[in-house]
């Protein structure tokens, strides 16, 4: 009856087991394709993001050109009433491109179209409203593409050539205005192609970091599949056998049970603590790029001059912790603004150093320093620092 018992137990057990080859695939999967879904619903308002985000000098810097729009009435003769012509012609420029901008550069061509009657308003009473074309050829770069942007471009070219040429017939004036003009719309093109750039490498990033998770995700999922089943398994029973020769008075052989499902408890513990250690270790060539990117983001240069893969295989337990912690150190205290990470050395010596050019008379230890010093010594390693220029080094011995 015992071995019926246990026959039927490890059926159940068995049929407990999740698939995990296709729950893996099937994460996967959706993981990608809601990815795909919200870098598809971000799309429309990607390049106003990425405006938003820039500093106000950078976008609302192109003002500063609007002062040539000023500079023919200040070298010619110039009467109250044109003054002030020109001085509400310019705050109705700005006025309609601050409305663009709100948007910018999602296309806005009814706005457009106000801002390209504006300059053409202007042409009478100031040759420079060249510079009120040049801006309306920058939006028709930066909103076409292909044949449309030709043919846009090359409308308001031969617009702009018209009215210079009725009220203003100078040939330097049209050469001028066709090269400012042509100039100005080129590099909107060119502006586009670099928002486009950047969005799509933010959308690459954000799909390969989704995948890594999810594909992360199934790699623990199997891991400990592969690990705790058995384990448990076997756990479950050995509790079953016991219950039932305790029932039958059967002390000696239930003791032998019960020992042996503690060795099988302390064994799949330990196999736990081996896993997840290797966890740590797995995670240093996504967790140093990581902690150099937020340095650069705070405006450090970084060099890395390492082999994150090979670190991570010959790195002892918690390098992870003791690698953020000198990057927390170096945002925190240093007041240089380039780093450099090297990794040398060979079994018999590992090296791994944190260089900046902060400049430091003295240094005195704190929790954190005193932390890494003690985690280097329980794995028979070293933590030493040098001063002009700072490095700290990091030296331990190969762990196999």
């Amino acid at each position: 009856m015992t071995v019926l018992q246990t026959t039927s137990s490890s059926t159940r057990c068995d049929s407990l087991a999740p698939s995990s080859g296709s729950h893996a695939v099937a994460d996967v999967s959706m993981s990608a394709e809601l990815v795909r879904r919200s870098v598809a619903d971000s799309e429309q308002d990607g390049y106003a993001a990425f405006y938003s985000a820039q500093p106000t000098h950078k976008r609302f810097g192109y003002f500063i050109f609007l002062g040539f729009y000023l500079l023919p009435p200040l070298l010619q003769p110039t009467t109250a009433w044109q003054w002030l012509a020109n001085i509400a012609i310019l705050c109705s420029f700005i006025a309609v491109w601050l409305v663009i901008h709100r948007t910018f550069p999602t296309p806005q061509w009814r706005w457009w179209c106000l801002l390209f009657a504006i300059a053409l308003a202007s042409a009478p009473l100031n040759s420079g409203a060249l510079t009120l074309f040049s801006y309306s050829a920058f939006f028709i770069g930066l909103w076409l593409q292909g044949p449309r942007l030709l043919l846009g471009l090359l409308a308001l070219l031969i617009t702009q050539a018209s009215l210079l040429w009725y009220f203003y017939p100078s040939g330097w004036l049209q050469g001028y205005g066709f090269i400012v003009a042509l100039g100005v719309g080129l590099l909107g093109h060119v502006e586009r192609m670099r928002v486009q750039h950047h969005q799509q490498t933010s959308q690459s990033k954000q799909e390969l970091q989704a995948l890594a998770r999810a594909l992360e995700r199934e790699r623990i999922g199997r891991d400990l599949h592969d690990l705790l089943g058995h384990s448990l398994a076997s756990i479950a029973l050995k509790a079953e056998l016991t219950e039932h020769l305790l029932q039958q008075q059967q002390t000696a052989a239930a003791l032998t049970h019960l020992q042996q499902l503690q060795q099988i408890a302390r064994h799949s513990l330990q196999q736990v603590r081996q896993t997840v250690t290797g966890y740590q270790q797995q995670s240093l060539e996504v967790c140093v790029p990581a902690l150099l990117t937020q340095l650069r983001s705070h405006g450090w240069q970084c060099e890395l001059a390492a082999d994150l893969s090979l670190l991570q295989q010959v790195s002892p337990a918690g390098m992870d912790l003791i690698i953020t912690e000198l990057c927390t150190n170096l945002l925190k205290h240093s007041q240089g603004s380039c780093c450099q990470i090297r990794f040398s050395g060979s079994p018999a010596q590992w090296r791994l150093e944190f260089i900046d050019d902060g400049e430091l008379e003295s240094l005195t230890p704190g929790h954190g320093l005193q932390g890494i010093a003690q985690r280097m010594q329980l794995v028979g390693g070293q933590f030493t620092w040098q001063l002009a220029p700072t490095r700290f080094i990091l030296t331990w011995r190969s762990m196999a």
